[in-house]
């Protein structure tokens, strides 16, 4: 299977990258459902951006990095986003925005935002070996009992860390970051 960009990881960072990639893209989990962090952040009622913030909220070897970033999609976006999706929200504390209803919310619009921009998703996929030939990178996957390798250009490592191991987090962009 060849596809233009691979995506390991469905949290926040992942689906949004979907979304955006352009091209063939496939994105894996080894989760049951996408978004799990999403779901239980703020309660349930998930904390999706914060009003204020700039690149001088953020650390960076490369200090012109977050300027660039924010530069090119703002929390503005993001609430545009929210807003023409329906989801209601309100302020908290220090610029802090949360659903109204259900952090679910946040998660069935960006799987929206992905089916529009037509990104396969692949969950219950483990990720075996990684190589790069010079040209393009070689992913092993394990999904329902079979591997399969997938050609990718440009290849995403969205798994995030340790942070929360009881809801699944492994290590796994820690070690491919090793590799």
């Amino acid at each position: 299977m060849q596809v233009d960009t691979a995506i390991i990881g469905t949290g926040a960072a992942g689906m949004m990258c979907a979304a955006h990639a352009g091209g063939k893209v496939l994105l894996v989990d080894h989760a049951k459902a996408p978004g799990e962090k999403i779901r239980i952040s703020g309660g349930g009622r998930c904390n999706f951006t914060n009003l204020h913030a700039s690149p001088q909220n953020f650390i960076s070897q490369n200090k012109h990095f977050c300027t660039s970033a924010l530069g090119r999609y703002t929390q503005w976006a993001f609430i545009d986003l929210i807003d023409q999706s329906r989801i209601a929200w309100h302020e908290k504390t220090l610029g802090q925005l949360f659903c109204d209803n259900s952090a679910k919310d946040v998660i069935a619009m960006l799987r929206s935002e992905m089916d529009k921009a037509g990104a396969q998703l692949w969950l219950q996929t483990s990720v075996g070996e990684i190589s790069h030939d010079g040209s393009a990178f070689h992913v092993a996957l394990l999904r329902e009992g079979r591997t399969q390798i997938v050609t990718v250009r440009n290849l995403v490592v969205a798994c995030g860390g340790k942070s929360i191991p009881k809801m699944g987090a492994t290590g796994l962009g820690y070690q491919i970051a090793a590799q």
